[in-house]
């Protein structure tokens, strides 16, 4: 070969070396300096297109629930004040989120602080998605007693798409093990029935091991789910699907991070993927992005995880509306972060 051609070789891959290296710098999101909006513990969060944000969380060592709506406004949130979630007559921990299109809010929670008492229960409302932050989320599900019951379970993690696809996962409760799912959606809310109809069937679906699980779900009902592998270490692992009917077909489980727990997870329709996790030993808050890989189906490309909280982070939450991610966790209080997606 001759000298020239090696030079273009040779020069060829150099450029190829630096349009990687910029892919990857192009898809590090920044984030926005935390700001403290409340106290408590165990935050979840959910944003409508419109830029409405919902966020739900326990109060700080109690068992009781609280909600915040907030407006997204650039890089900050305009809060509104602390409200009430359904004031059940049970305990109520470990909260999540999921906001409609139409503005129907789904709030999942368990009654039991562990894995032994763990019980899955959630409650159906309604907000107005173009309304303020000072209104009041109308409950339409029974929330006498302790709800509407789902499963035994806790750690659960709950999202909605445009197409009214519901999707649950939740670690097993009352002495169970592993990780299990439901697929569901609204039963008729245009005829006031608002429950959920689980097409995956009565009882939750097994699909792994592990603790920790978070869902995202995109409007091409794609899925990624992330999770911790056991309460013994640091390792987190992924995975990629599809949901159609009443069943996720899920791909292999795989290794993302070996020193890093409690994921978060949230994904585009343009297949970007933003994450946010607790570090292993330190206890700071990282976040990262990673893109759907469109030449293998199981696989996610991910990117450089960049660092966006403090000391004794605890209970990371994140949530997209194609435009903007919300990120919230616990840093003393309660505090939020915003990241502009491309």
């Amino acid at each position: 070969m001759t000298n020239t051609k090696l030079w273009f070789y040779f020069g060829l891959a150099i450029m190829c070396f630096a349009l990687s290296v910029n892919t990857a710098a192009s898809q590090t999101l920044q984030w926005s300096p935390n700001e403290e909006y409340d106290l408590g513990q165990d935050p979840s969060v959910a944003v409508h297109p419109s830029g409405l944000v919902l966020e739900g969380h326990r109060t700080q060592g109690g068992n009781t629930m609280w909600y915040h709506l907030g407006m997204q406004n650039g890089t900050s949130v305009t809060w509104g004040g602390s409200q009430r979630l359904p004031p059940t007559s049970g305990l109520q921990n470990w909260p999540n989120v999921a906001i409609s299109k139409e503005g129907y809010v789904i709030f999942v929670y368990s009654i039991g602080l562990f894995k032994a008492d763990g019980d899955l229960y959630y409650a159906v409302g309604k907000i107005d998605p173009y309304g303020g932050t000072d209104q009041s989320i109308t409950w339409l599900t029974n929330t006498k007693v302790n709800g509407t019951f789902i499963d035994p379970g806790f750690h659960s993690s709950i999202a909605i798409n445009d197409n009214g696809v519901i999707l649950l996962v939740f670690e097993s409760g009352t002495g169970g093990n592993g990780l299990y799912y439901r697929v569901g959606h609204l039963s008729n809310p245009a005829g006031g029935d608002y429950t959920i109809k689980w097409d995956s069937g009565k009882y939750g679906t097994h699909y792994d091991a592990g603790i920790n699980p978070h869902i995202a779900l995109n409007n091409l009902n794609e899925v990624v789910e992330v999770h911790q592998v056991s309460d013994n270490d640091h390792l987190l692992h992924y995975r990629r699907g599809n949901v159609s009917g009443g069943t996720i077909s899920f791909g292999g489980s795989q290794r993302y991070d070996s020193n890093a727990s409690t994921p978060a997870v949230s994904l585009l329709d343009s297949g970007l993927v933003v994450e946010l996790h607790q570090s292993g030993e330190q206890r700071l808050m990282y976040a990262r992005t990673g893109t759907l890989s469109a030449s293998n189906l199981e696989r996610i490309e991910w990117f450089d995880s960049v660092n966006i909280g403090l000391k004794w982070v605890e209970d990371p939450a994140v949530a997209s509306n194609g435009s903007y991610a919300i990120g919230t966790w616990r840093e003393g209080g309660l505090v939020y972060s915003v990241a502009t997606l491309p």
